[in-house]
């Protein structure tokens, strides 16, 4: 059984195991903003809850990439682009996914520079991924070329403006902050942002840390496996929850109390389960750093944030009513784009029991109208957010089964 909505199953996992353990000290790293300018804003799009930047890909090639605090290494996911270009590869190393079934490579390029602003020098090593295992494109409808991991802009401190769609990166003796703001400790560890906050999940108040991650599109994900009291609670909807470099990773999806950072409280959070592999867990015990989970951009959009890798600090100030019930599915229906500008949505499974199901739906059909519009018109985030829209609400769909035009109506209703 499968979740239908890429925003809660999507999220970047890069648990990889290098086949040379020189690697990561010899990346090269350098940010720099040129000339004499206290801060440095880049645009940034926000769809499908990623934040993706438009960046000359080796100063040539205008690409886009997903701005990832949870990913400790820079990623290209199509190697075709790296080949047009002539780019040179120092060597071919193994990583193994979350599942370490298959066996994938990828290819160390170094110095690449990206343009992402004229007053900008930006150059580094980065992972040319040997086949794309994630294949984004179909499952956000997005055109998705990489990952850019954030620890790279790490001797300027970062702002996230969810508002404004700007990324700001700030001379630390220019950076001033607002005393609404609140003090979030963080620890840093191989580039990636750690936090403690406080569940609460059947009236047990539990410690935890967990991962601050860009590249996720869901508020909160919990590894069963990490704590003996987290365990899916009795409502809830099994599938898949994202992609990692093994596949498909499966889990379940349903509400947990509380989630309590600093001051800040979300109640009744809907919250992903999955099972960290399990060399990891040992791995990270060894290593005194287990992590249980991760916060992605579900619930970071509802902050404007400041990152001060230097003093391990983040500043968050709320934007949005942290209250308010985050989105979920209401159809039971995992729906990909395809075809010309991705524009083609094809129906790839459906929740037994779900609404998508009593409607009549069938995996393999495409969509065509959408709520009386074509669905030429649409994005997949668009037909997304409408399935996530309140329980009862009724929306007329036409679709193509083979070859054949059919009508029918999804009453949504809620599945968690």
């Amino acid at each position: 059984m499968n979740l239908s909505n890429p925003k809660w199953r999507i999220f970047l996992l890069f648990f990889m195991i290098f086949s040379h353990s020189g690697h990561a000290q010899s990346v090269l790293n350098r940010f720099e903003i040129i000339g004499k300018q206290k801060q440095i804003d880049i645009p940034f799009q926000y769809q499908n809850h990623f934040i993706l930047l438009k960046a000359l890909f080796n100063k040539s090639f205008p690409l886009t990439f997903i701005f990832d605090t949870g990913a400790e290494h820079t990623l290209l996911l199509k190697k075709e682009y790296s080949d047009i270009l002539g780019m040179t590869y120092d060597r071919r190393i193994k990583l193994i996914g979350a599942d370490q079934s298959e066996e994938m490579y990828a290819l160390i390029s170094r110095g690449v520079g990206f343009g992402l602003s004229p007053t900008i020098s930006y150059k580094q090593d980065i992972l040319v991924l040997e086949k794309d295992f994630f294949q984004l494109d179909e499952l956000t409808g997005l055109y998705i070329d990489g990952i850019i991991s954030s620890s790279f802009f790490k001797t300027y401190v970062t702002h996230i403006n969810f508002k404004s769609k700007k990324l700001s990166f700030i001379q630390h003796n220019n950076f001033r902050i607002n005393r609404k703001f609140i003090k979030v400790p963080i620890e840093v560890q191989n580039g990636k942002l750690f936090v403690n906050a406080i569940l609460t999940i059947n009236n047990n108040k539990i410690p935890v840390r967990l991962l601050v991650d860009t590249g996720a599109g869901l508020p909160l994900l919990l590894y069963s496996n990490s704590h003996p009291d987290f365990e899916p609670p009795a409502k809830n909807i099994p599938g898949k929850l994202g992609k990692g470099l093994g596949g498909f990773l499966e889990g379940h999806i349903g509400k947990i109390t509380e989630l309590k950072l600093e001051t800040f409280k979300f109640p009744n959070i809907v919250t992903s389960f999955q099972n960290l592999d399990s060399s990891v867990v040992v791995q990270e015990e060894h290593q005194r750093s287990l992590r249980h989970g991760l916060i992605g951009n579900q619930l970071l959009n509802r902050f404007d944030i400041y990152i001060d890798y230097q003093k391990n600090l983040m500043y968050l100030n709320p934007i949005k009513d942290l209250t308010k019930e985050f989105l979920v599915d209401k159809s039971g229906l995992e729906i990909l784009a395809t075809g010309h500008e991705l524009k083609q949505y094809i129906i790839s499974s459906i929740l037994p029991g779900s609404p998508g199901e009593v409607a009549g739906l069938k995996k393999g059909d495409i969509l065509k109208k959408f709520g009386g519009l074509s669905t030429n018109l649409l994005t997949l985030d668009q037909i997304i957010t409408t399935l996530s829209r309140n329980a009862g609400k009724k929306i007329k769909l036409y679709y193509s089964r083979e070859g054949e035009l059919k009508k029918t109506v999804i009453t949504l209703q809620s599945l968690i």
